[in-house]
C-alpha cells in the first residue's frame, strides 16, 4: 500500500490528512521494520518539535483501527510496535531484547473457528504473534521476566 492511498482511505474515514499523519504515514512505509512509539516521536519531533506521544500514539490507533496498519504487541503499551500492513504476515517477538521478526506466512489463514463455537460473533480478522527468545538473547542467557531458557 501506498502513501497517497493511504491518505486517501483516511479521508474517506471523515479524518484530515494533516502534515504529522503524511509524516506518520511515510515514516512507517520508509522504515521497513516495525517502530515504537518512542522511536517514531524521535523522527517526527525533527519537524514537528511540539507533537506528542499522545498524539503519536492516537494517529497510530486510528491507522489501525481503519485497517491500515498492525500493533504488536511487545510486552507493554511502552514497547508496542507499528507499522503499515503491506501484506498480511505475523511476528515472532523477542521477551529478552524486543526484536520483532516478521513471518512470511500465515499459519491460520484458512482455518475458521467451528459455528457453534462463535455463537453470533462475527469474525472480521484476526492477529498472530509468538514470544519467546532470540537466538542471541539465549546464547547470552538472557531471562527477561522471570522466563529460563529450558535448554
Amino acid at each position: 500500500m501506498e502513501g497517497e492511498s493511504i491518505l486517501k482511505t483516511i479521508k474517506m474515514a471523515g479524518y484530515k490528512a494533516t502534515p504529522q499523519r503524511r509524516a506518520l504515514v511515510n515514516l512507517l512505509l520508509a522504515a521497513g521494520k516495525p517502530l515504537t512509539v518512542a522511536e517514531i516521536c524521535q523522527v517526527l519531533q525533527r519537524e514537528f518539535p511540539d507533537i506528542s506521544s499522545d498524539t503519536v500514539y492516537r494517529n497510530l490507533r486510528l491507522l489501525v483501527d481503519l485497517g491500515l496498519a498492525a500493533q504488536i504487541r511487545a510486552g507493554t503499551a511502552y514497547n508496542d510496535c507499528f507499522e503499515i500492513l503491506t501484506e498480511h504476515h505475523y511476528h515472532l517477538v523477542c521477551l529478552g531484547c524486543g526484536a520483532i521478526t516478521c513471518l512470511p506466512d500465515c499459519p491460520v489463514s484458512d482455518w475458521q473457528p467451528p459455528a457453534e463455537k462463535l455463537g453470533n460473533f462475527q469474525v472480521t480478522g484476526h492477529s498472530f504473534e509468538i514470544h519467546g527468545f532470540c537466538g542471541r538473547c539465549r546464547q547470552r542467557g538472557l531471562n527477561k521476566g522471570g522466563y529460563h531458557d529450558a535448554s
